[in-house]
């Protein structure tokens, strides 16, 4: 087949030549109109991304806030509660002359006292004015609960105590007013978290505390003072502190069985036990927890659970005790046994202890919040295990629960048990916990297994159904 010689003119190669040069352009606009768009595309791509975080943070941020305000008004509407009469129980006590009112009076004061210290605590203020009202209360209470004790045994108060009392009176006032001062912005439901929030209001209204010209009476007691406010000594924590990269590691190999996502460091906490802080999700809820900075143990954790099906951490079938004891044993605290439980508002709170040859550890506690709509563990704080726990030299009781059962007015309805119980300060006693009913009255007594006296009576009160004691 013959070939056509195809024969241009100079015109048409010109030609040719301007149509390739407006193709090759045209390509080359489309090509760059192409990478413009892809551009635009993965720009957009990365802001939803971006945008997702920012929102995901700023919720988990506002759930934390939440919590942590919940916590605050909790917290100061307990000191306020106590404070309201302590000062007219202290006047009451200097006027009292019956043995039986003094005593009563006494123990309420110590009771206030003992709420207002661990509530103050919650604000984890080092303000020296907030500091020195903690310490306040705290010597308050130790002042009272020794008196109460004298009144039992028939001494009765001097001249110069009841005097003391008065004056203590006058300091109680002092403190209320200080707490009346934030009264109209609570009930207002303005906030203690977030910007324009009353922390640092909370710490000035206690300034009167620090000022040099304010003091009160010495309170000399059979004790000496606790300073364990003011230089706290972590005794579980050793070892050597860890970093945000590490505690992060740590976080993620605790919550691995709870299916644990989006674990994010945001930041450390300065107070007496330094601590880093993550927020997660688990069980497809926002949650927050704390390590410790030495040692990298878990000191705290609450998940937010807000409306629809919660995910069980654990097997529906096991008890709230059970579920405790499980969540426990994945955080790492091994031999611990639940020594109460309580229900109210589809939450159940679980406390547990370790034990020792036998012996339950009552300083060192460990609480656990259970949400009783699916089994979710929505809290933990074992605050107290880590200032607290360590072996202990545990020396051979004198007596044996049969003659410690016989120093008891009302009869147990157990044999009793060995526990540590704390004392005031920092001392600690071996002693049997029986249980007691008077009629409709549950009662807690302690008899020292060494002396054979009573160490500690506590009383149950049963509000709408709390207080249910397991074994």
């Amino acid at each position: 087949m013959s070939k056509k010689k195809v024969v241009c003119t100079e015109y048409e190669v010109q030609e040719n030549k301007r149509s390739k040069k407006q193709r090759n352009a045209k390509v080359a606009k489309t090509a760059a109109l192409g990478t413009v768009l892809g551009l635009c595309a993965s720009a957009i791509v990365g802001l939803s991304v971006s945008l997702y975080f920012v929102n995901r943070t700023v919720r988990t941020h506002e759930s934390y806030q939440r919590q942590m305000d919940a916590m605050y008004f909790r917290a100061y509407y307990d000191l306020l509660d106590g404070a309201n009469d302590l000062g007219t129980s202290l006047r009451k006590i200097g006027a009292s002359d019956s043995p039986t009112m003094q005593q009563s009076l006494l123990y309420e004061v110590w009771s206030a006292a003992e709420l207002a210290e661990n509530s103050l605590g919650v604000f984890d203020s080092h303000d020296d004015g907030v500091m020195k009202a903690q310490k306040f209360v705290n010597q308050l209470g130790d002042y009272s609960h020794a008196l109460a004790l004298r009144v039992a045994d028939g001494q009765p108060l001097s001249d110069g105590e009841r005097q003391t009392l008065v004056k203590l009176g006058e300091v109680a006032d002092v403190y209320l007013k200080a707490l009346e001062q934030l009264r109209s912005s609570v009930d207002e439901g303005k906030l203690f978290v977030g910007e324009d929030g009353m922390l640092d209001s909370f710490a000035g209204a206690f300034g009167q505390f620090a000022e040099p010209s304010f003091a009160y009476p010495e309170m000399i007691y059979d004790g000496p003072f606790s300073d364990a406010l003011e230089a706290p000594e972590q005794l579980a924590l050793g070892g050597e502190e860890i970093d945000s990269a590490r505690g992060a590691e740590i976080v993620a190999k605790l919550f691995e069985g709870f299916g644990a996502l989006d674990i994010m460091f945001i930041g450390e906490g300065g107070g007496n036990i330094a601590t880093l802080n993550y927020s997660l999700k688990v069980g497809g809820n926002d949650a927050f927890v704390q390590l410790t900075k030495r040692g990298g143990r878990p000191l705290s954790f609450s998940s937010y659970v807000e409306g629809g099906e919660v995910a069980a951490l654990v097997e529906a079938s096991v008890t709230c005790q059970q579920r405790a004891l499980s969540f426990l044993s994945r955080m790492g605290f091994e031999d611990m046994q639940v020594v109460w439980s309580s229900s109210a508002d589809g939450e159940c709170v679980v406390n547990l202890a370790p034990v020792q040859q036998g012996v339950i550890l009552y300083p060192d506690l460990v609480k656990v919040k259970i949400s009783e709509d699916g089994g979710v563990v929505t809290g933990m704080d074992a605050t107290h295990y880590a200032y607290n726990h360590r072996e202990r030299d545990l020396s051979a009781p004198a007596i044996d629960k049969a003659q410690a059962a016989r120093s008891l007015r009302i009869p147990p309805i157990d044999e009793g048990r060995p526990v540590l119980i704390p004392l005031r300060g920092t001392r600690e006693a071996l002693t049997y916990e029986f249980e007691c009913h008077d009629g409709e009255d549950v009662y807690f007594i302690y008899i020292d297994a060494v002396s054979g006296d009573e160490a500690n009576i506590l009383y149950v009160i049963d509000d709408d159904g709390m207080g249910m004691r397991t074994a």
